[in-house]
């Protein structure tokens, strides 16, 4: 018979007159893997935040492992024992595998510690628990699979009989990611509870027992494990898709093409990109991007190999003016990059367009036609004189926004959809369709295809540095399976 962890019944949490949770009622058993698919990132912080602490809510009654441990009666702000995993590292870099796991601990009293001693131990519970990690290693030389699995180490010592993981398809490689799922299904198998969050829905039906669709502060509908099939899903995301179709593309015009290149971790890779083709590179390794980026922008050369821009040398010398030749980057931070907090939205939106006029003042009639042309799209946001005060949906449209202004002959996304909720990533894919449908070419890199293989023209898979398989568009519904 299973056995409830934990349920919320009813609840609903309010702030700053706005309800981010509405008449929330969920439930998780032990030994389950509930899987959670945010269709609006509205709630999703605050709904993490009251598993792991009772914090007050405005109605409704949580139970945690049967006993009733936060209501609108009364709420002590009080842990559960619940751990999450993210993106984040809830670690101290600076200390030692062993000092992170025994050492921090609550409870832990000792004034004198025998450091052979806490290091047999940690070795012995690893080796129990099936965690395969050096312990030797200092945190800020571990890679984030052996970082998740220390931190699933310490949830498993803490007592934790709920380990919430959020989104680790966005911090773990290809590679990575299956084997941390593997562990989550070990833990799982021993009576420990997790809920998996994750930006796609397939990515969470191959690990869920049990999945729950989130939107709006409310669990509009529960998969089974029989009904996690796409097409079961499909009528709950059917009106997030986007139908229209881009141009065709002519393959003549080729844009930017690496030569075998050979530079940090980069072994030979070659690839070609269009005019208005969209191309996503498949990280398997999680480690091209910051390479590809260093190429890009002049502060790193081929050591073997070249890069042309229109067909012309793309030296380190002609990169560090990348935005002059034509090459945009938005980084997979871009809110905290690419903004400047405190600045209107028209300061930012037309931040580097003095570069591309030529002019170190914007005339006052130009600017007056881009907000003419841009007030529509950004709606009463065009008049916000503090960016922090925007959604996140309207600042990444913001950052896509002064990119469309420039018109680049070549943009580069660094995991464009690794942030946000399902709404917020439908807008980023319709903001990267228009610059396609400016010409400019496109290129993403990342670690979890997803929803990018809905805008891509062309997959190549990227492993140990080089091209290990490419696929057209006809052959994506294969992959995706």
């Amino acid at each position: 018979m299973k056995r409830e962890l934990l349920r919320m019944d009813h609840v609903n949490l309010e702030a700053g007159g706005e309800r981010l949770l509405d008449n929330l009622n969920f439930q998780i058993f032990a030994g389950e893997i509930m899987g959670l698919v945010s269709r609006s990132f509205k709630g999703h912080d605050q709904l993490i935040g009251l598993i792991g602490y009772n914090r007050p809510i405005t109605s409704g009654t949580v139970w945690y492992d049967g006993k009733i441990v936060n209501s609108y009666s009364y709420s002590d702000g009080s842990a559960n024992r619940v751990y999450v995993i993210e993106q984040k590292s809830h670690l101290v870099e600076g200390l030692s595998v062993v000092d992170n796991i025994f050492v921090l601990r609550s409870g832990f009293k000792k004034y004198f510690i025998n450091e052979q001693v806490l290091l047999e131990q940690t070795e012995r519970f690893f080796q129990e628990n099936g965690i395969h990690v050096d312990i030797s290693k200092r945190v800020n030389a571990l890679d984030p699979l052996e970082r998740c699995l220390v931190e699933l180490g310490k949830a498993l010592l803490l007592g934790c009989r709920l380990i919430i993981v959020d989104n680790p398809g966005n911090f773990l490689s290809q590679h990575e990611l299956p084997e941390f799922q593997r562990m989550l299904r070990k833990v799982r198998d021993d009576g420990v509870a997790v809920l998996y969050i994750g930006n796609h829905h397939q990515e969470v039906f191959k690990i869920a027992d049990r999945t729950s669709l989130f939107y709006d502060g409310q669990i509009r509908k529960v998969f089974e494990r029989d009904e996690m099939t796409d097409r079961a899903i499909a009528p709950y995301i059917m009106e997030w898709q986007d139908q229209n179709q881009l141009p065709d593309l002519d393959f003549e015009d080729g844009v930017l093409h690496f030569h075998h290149v050979h530079s940090g971790s980069l072994n030979g890779l070659q690839f070609v990109l269009h005019k208005g083709e969209c191309l996503t590179l498949l990280d398997m390794d999680n480690r091209i991007a910051d390479d590809i980026l260093s190429l890009l922008t002049g502060t790193a050369a081929c050591v073997r190999g070249r890069i042309t821009l229109e067909h012309e040398l793309y030296l380190p010398k002609r990169a560090v003016r990348y935005l002059d030749e034509g090459v945009a980057v938005i980084p997979k931070d871009p809110v905290e990059h690419l903004l400047f907090p405190h600045r209107t939205y028209m300061e930012n939106l037309t931040f580097l367009l003095d570069r591309k006029l030529g002019r170190s003042l914007i005339p006052g009639r130009i600017y007056r036609s881009i907000r003419d042309e841009y007030a529509p799209l950004a709606g009463a946001a065009i008049d916000e004189t503090n960016i922090l005060n925007l959604s996140l949906e309207e600042q990444m449209s913001l950052i896509y926004y002064r990119v469309q202004l420039l018109h680049p002959r070549v943009l580069v996304c660094i995991q464009p959809l690794a942030r946000g909720d399902m709404l917020c990533r439908r807008k980023i894919l319709s903001l990267i369709r228009e610059s396609l449908r400016q010409g400019t070419a496109v290129l993403i890199t990342t670690t979890n295809v997803s929803d990018t293989l809905e805008i891509s023209d062309r997959l190549m898979v990227v492993e140990g540095g080089v091209c290990t398989a490419a696929y057209d568009k006809p052959e994506f519904d294969r992959i995706a399976r």
